[in-house]
């Protein structure tokens, strides 16, 4: 592949695609989904029958690796998949499906994981505990040695040194942890119960996925009564721990009863139209070593992401107009910032 197929993506897709007839009978209890952006394709852990299948655009299910005990949570970091095991966290070449890493958190039953990029965040389900694993060091430490709770899906919220985790239960809370320290640094009740997944979409919005009722609910971080919000996806049964695929504007779904992945737009981030997202020709300065500039100058807030070349966001808010946009807490590499709204991107180089 000559460069990342997510630069070159076409906008609008059906409203919601399902993985049913053939291609689903391959799928056992699928547990997990993780979009890889480079690949164009889709993992998806099987508890059933202790697997990691890939799945690509055309709707094609093939096997990726086994995993023993059975993979539940998936992220992607640098060219590796991990995967929650057991009380293990095993990392797999993303080209050759090669085991890379294996290392023991002496956990009970490791089930949600995300990164910030240089680290990865697990949650213990059985033990109330999240862990702070450092893959190119191969160590870990007991980050939160007690949530209050039975904690699930965990996503990092980019831009922030907040972890994000979703409980299990009924009434279940949506609760925010320093990466750093552990702390806790924020709570939000809500009334859905047995929360399994959480992301983030386009606009910086959680996207969780619940059991009662088998619902994708939207709302706002940070604010002091948030509206939670039904995107009213069809087709849900047991959703588990969802991902949100940034190019296409989907949030992935794996459904363990009906051994089902749903692919969903997610209103705001999915133009619905054929055409590709065009280019903002100019920007300054470029490269840069912090803000830069856009000419034309955007004439109204607008929502926007800051994606590496993995393709995972590292920042994400909202530009208001004529205003310029600091990159300068970034690492030096290539970027490419998307305004969801617009339908335009820019590249730019951090130095």
């Amino acid at each position: 592949m000559k460069g990342p197929r997510w630069l070159h993506v076409m906008l609008g897709t059906a409203a919601c695609v399902s993985l049913h007839g053939p291609a689903s009978a391959q799928l056992s209890n699928p547990e997990s989904v993780e979009y890889d952006p480079v690949g164009d394709r889709y993992f998806i852990s099987n508890t059933g029958n202790n697997s990691i299948k890939q799945r690509d655009q055309a709707g094609t299910i093939s096997d990726f690796v086994t995993v023993s005990p059975a993979p539940y949570g998936l992220e992607i970091m640098g060219q590796v998949l991990y995967a929650c095991s057991g009380g293990a966290v095993k990392g797999y070449d993303l080209e050759d499906g090669s085991l890379v890493f294996n290392r023991s958190l002496g956990g009970t039953f490791l089930n949600g994981i995300t990164t910030d990029g240089l680290y990865l965040y697990v949650t213990d389900f059985g033990a109330g505990r999240i862990y702070k694993v450092d893959a190119v060091g191969n160590s870990h430490s007991t980050l939160v040695n007690d949530t209050e709770g039975t904690p699930n899906g965990i996503v990092h919220r980019p831009g922030s040194d907040e972890l994000l985790v979703a409980f299990w239960g009924g009434n279940a809370a949506v609760r925010a942890f320093d990466r750093m320290t552990g702390a806790q640094l924020g709570s939000v009740p809500t009334t859905l119960s047995n929360i399994d997944g959480i992301t983030i979409d386009c606009m910086g919005r959680v996207l969780l996925a619940s059991w009662s009722p088998d619902r994708i609910t939207a709302f706002d971080w940070g604010l002091p009564s948030p509206a939670f919000t039904d995107l009213m996806v069809p087709g849900l049964n047991n959703p588990a721990d969802i991902d949100f695929d940034a190019v296409n504007g989907l949030v992935c779904v794996p459904n363990t009863v009906t051994n089902t992945v749903i692919l969903a737009e997610v209103p705001d981030c999915a133009l619905g139209v054929q055409e590709e997202r065009a280019y903002i020709t100019h920007v300054h300065p470029n490269p840069t070593h912090g803000p830069v500039r856009f000419d034309p100058p955007l004439t109204s807030a607008e929502p926007f992401l800051v994606i590496d070349a993995r393709g995972c966001i590292q920042a994400m808010g909202t530009l208001r107009a004529n205003a310029t946009l600091d990159l300068g807490d970034l690492p030096a590499g290539p970027y490419v910032i998307i305004f969801s709204r617009l339908a335009q991107q820019v590249r730019v180089m951090k130095e």
